[in-house]
């Protein structure tokens, strides 16, 4: 899927999209919130969809918009409800590193819970002679609760900076981030720990550091976002927490993140077309 369009109306992204469906084109809208939402097409009707897009900038209000998307709002001819589909695909193609690693996640913690001796004997720091252990630690979860709340985060933060500058970009950071926040804690504290979070941190001190360097990237945190996840890594030194947490990954995730916002400080932000 690629992008080609950003508009500051979700509704009016939304109502694009559904006319496209309608006609049989691979559009999707992807709301970041009410006054932000991408539009995705398939690449081999990125032309025919441009096309269209231009016309429905000319005349957003004509009455072929409301009609397609009160078609597919009507039910099936067995009376059910026409439901949003998860389509997987679409996702890949948006987003395949952040998605790959959100999947690689939720397998190894399966993989836990059949054999927990197994998967942290294979995946944790406790020989790092071996080289790919420096990373796979940030598979490794140890609760339900330590998953969800990672996994949540990286989707959020990683899905933004991969559509916006590139799974390259992305897949750097996160290997470069996983290894030197892992390296800090195995050197501070020891093997045993793990988690996603170390990434975390540093996507977090990328967009926060991004935001200010270069807001034409388009990454920015609010400040209750920023502030709560630094009053999480001051309470985790603390250690007034009813966690055990991995506070230096999360400290030296987050210089790693400052550091590539330093150097991609002069990136260029996504180049699509603004409107509404």
């Amino acid at each position: 899927m690629h992008k080609f369009a950003e508009l500051n109306s979700a509704r009016a992204a939304q109502l694009f999209a559904d006319y496209c469906t309608a006609q049989g084109l691979d559009v999707s809208a992807v709301v970041q919130r009410p006054d932000c939402a991408e539009l995705y097409a398939s690449t081999e009707q990125l032309a025919e969809v441009e096309h269209e897009f231009s016309l429905f900038m000319q005349q957003p209000s004509h009455p072929r918009y409301q009609a397609a998307a009160w078609q597919l709002s009507q039910p099936t001819n067995d009376n059910a409800r026409v439901l949003p589909q998860f389509n997987p695909l679409a996702l890949w193609h948006q987003a395949p590193v952040t998605l790959a690693v959100l999947v690689l996640c939720l397998l190894v913690y399966a993989w836990q819970q059949v054999d927990w001796r197994g998967s942290s004997g294979l995946l944790q720091l406790s020989d790092p002679v071996q080289l790919w252990r420096w990373f796979t630690p940030m598979l490794l979860h140890f609760s339900l609760t330590h998953l969800v709340f990672n996994v949540a985060w990286w989707w959020y933060l990683g899905r933004q900076l991969e559509q916006r500058q590139g799974a390259v970009i992305l897949l750097n950071i996160t290997l470069s981030v996983a290894l030197i926040s892992n390296a800090m804690q195995y050197f501070m504290v020891g093997p045993q720990f793990g988690g996603l979070s170390g990434v975390v941190y540093g996507l977090f001190g990328y967009f926060w550091l991004t935001g200010r360097l270069n807001p034409a990237q388009g990454l920015q945190l609010s400040s209750g976002m920023a502030g709560f996840m630094l009053l999480w890594l001051v309470l985790g030194f603390m250690d007034v927490l009813w966690i055990s947490m991995a506070n230096w990954a999360h400290l030296g995730g987050l210089v790693a993140g400052l550091g590539w916002a330093w150097l991609l400080r002069r990136q260029h932000g996504p180049k699509t077309p603004q409107a509404y």
